[in-house]
């Protein structure tokens, strides 16, 4: 099988413009979103947008006061949305230092992350975030993974992996992730989504 990541993200740099353009609007719950990580965290606080794509997360994050930066595999998911404080970053070794976040935000990215690399992934989110930060998730919700078709302008395959919450949080925690809240949301597809916090160091 072709490396899952580094065929998605070729994927996601042919279609970035047309992306950029189809997600500029967001979606129902991301208002209750950004309001549950400002409820958790100071307004000044350090945030990842993790997986930003072109970045309309990330200028929501700034415009409510947090010091945002933006992180995603494809360079031209970056350069489609034109802005500063971002860097091309893989999720499964970001290049951030131990504890340097107040939070992570990471909106229907981990979704393309293969399920036997989901475990590093999630270490690497509790390894970043201070104890006692927030983590906001949202993923496709179901059972399988594989290759899937999708337009965006493009013709490219883009790997689906899917979760569950009681699994996912089983994962979550023994990474250091302390699920409290989880919603099961449905536009065009079935997501999840989740908030947690990193576990407080005794």
């Amino acid at each position: 099988m072709a490396d899952a990541v580094s065929v998605t993200r070729s994927t996601y740099d042919e279609i970035a413009t047309g992306f950029a353009r189809a997600q500029a609007e967001g979606y129902p719950e991301l208002a209750d979103d950004l309001n549950w990580l400002a409820s958790r965290i100071s307004g000044d606080s350090r945030v990842a947008d993790v997986g930003c794509g072109p970045g309309r997360d990330l200028g929501l994050l700034r415009a409510m006061g947090f010091r945002a930066v933006g992180l995603d595999l494809s360079a031209e998911m970056l350069r489609a949305g034109g802005r500063t404080g971002v860097a091309q970053a893989d999720m499964r070794t970001l290049p951030l230092r131990d504890g340097s976040l107040d939070g992570l935000w990471c909106q229907a990215a981990l979704l393309h992350i293969p399920h036997a690399d989901v475990p590093g992934v999630l270490a690497e989110f509790a390894r970043v975030v201070r104890p006692g930060g927030a983590v906001h998730l949202v993923v496709a919700e179901g059972d399988s993974e594989g290759w899937e078709r999708h337009g965006y302008g493009g013709d490219g395959l883009r790997w689906f992996a899917y979760h569950r919450l009681e699994s996912l949080s089983v994962l979550m925690a023994e990474a250091g992730l302390t699920v409290v809240e989880a919603a099961h949301r449905s536009h065009h597809r079935a997501w999840l989504g989740v908030r947690a916090v990193a576990a407080r160091s005794n």
